[in-house]
């Protein structure tokens, strides 16, 4: 079909109304005068030159079109070319006559159509499999400048002993966000999931405590989420509540009531030794900042524990929420 680019959008073409009445007129009429000045009378066969146009007709208008096209062609050949010319005729052979040309044009409008979808279907494969290879293209792009970002920082901000731990512990977490992405719903990912493997590596039995609505975010907010979760994690364990064993983390997460979509996270640590605002810009601050679908954060550094706000916009009620809420 490539190879023919004028047929190809001829049946991808999309035709008003109107227009597609016009072209069946010209189905049934070209046809009708082609058979006339073949042969005037009724020898011969009366709807030889109507199946190419039902065909056509099917292929570029669809099918109702061409179904049209047939019982006004059935219409007009009996008038005109069954019987005697400009009477309409009723008997058995021309009965028989017209059901053998209904049931060839149900035939042909079936095949027309059929070919008529293949080609559309086709089109929308194609059309889908240049947007998947964009969008695959443009996340690998992401995804490079991201681990670029993440090593250029991290390095500028670690001595050579802990660029190794810090970078393999920044990559574990951009990893398990990755993950999340394959497993939402309609393009969004568990916060309660996300949660929990942003913190496994920190967390004990008692250290943790994480609680909220059972609701889901956008896959944009997935990666600096976590990233930032984990950034919390570990400025917790070297400096905050998580380096002592009487140390405790609270995440408590909310969904804005009336459907506004708005999740809130609250990341609260207490029990830890005092706390002072940072002297330095690190590696810390560019994860811990508003960006892409966090259309919030706020860092307050107080002397019984560092407490973080994130607000993301677009998260949506879990499916088992959704259909306690639908009954």
């Amino acid at each position: 079909m490539d190879r023919i680019p004028a047929v190809r959008r001829a049946l991808l073409a999309e035709r008003p109304p109107l227009a597609a009445l016009g072209w069946s007129v010209v189905a049934v009429a070209a046809p009708t005068a082609l058979r006339w000045s073949i042969d005037q009378s009724v020898t011969g066969v009366a709807f030889t030159t109507y199946y190419p146009a039902v065909l056509l007709a099917t292929l570029l208008l669809g099918w109702r079109w061409g179904a049209g096209v047939a019982v006004a062609s059935g219409l007009i050949a009996n008038f005109a070319f069954l019987g005697d010319p400009g009477r309409f005729v009723v008997d058995a052979e021309t009965i028989l006559r017209e059901g053998m040309f209904a049931l060839s044009c149900v035939v042909l409008i079936m095949s027309g159509e059929m070919c008529r979808r293949l080609v559309r279907e086709l089109e929308a494969a194609k059309a889908r499999e240049t947007l998947l290879n964009d969008e695959l293209m443009h996340r690998v792009k992401n995804m490079f400048a991201t681990v670029n970002a993440l090593a250029t920082l991290t390095a500028r901000h670690s001595t050579p002993a802990e660029f190794q731990k810090a970078l393999s512990g920044r990559m574990r977490a951009l990893s398990r966000a990755t993950d999340l992405l394959s497993v939402g719903h309609r393009g969004h990912c568990e916060i309660q999931r996300l949660v929990e493997q942003a913190v496994e590596a920190f967390r004990t039995s008692a250290n943790f405590t994480l609680s909220g609505a059972d609701c889901e975010v956008p896959r944009d907010a997935c990666v600096p989420l976590s990233l930032a979760l984990h950034e919390l994690c570990t400025n917790a364990t070297k400096y905050g509540s998580l380096s002592t064993p009487s140390g405790h983390v609270t995440v408590l997460w909310t969904l804005g009531e009336g459907g506004d979509g708005l999740l809130r996270l609250v990341w609260r640590e207490e029990g830890g030794p005092p706390v002072a605002p940072p002297t330095r810009t690190g590696m810390g601050t560019q994860l811990l900042r508003r960006q892409g679908a966090l259309s919030k954060v706020e860092v307050h550094y107080r002397p019984e524990g560092v407490q973080c706000e994130i607000c993301i916009e677009g998260a949506l009620p879990a499916i088992a929420e959704q259909v306690r809420a639908a009954a």
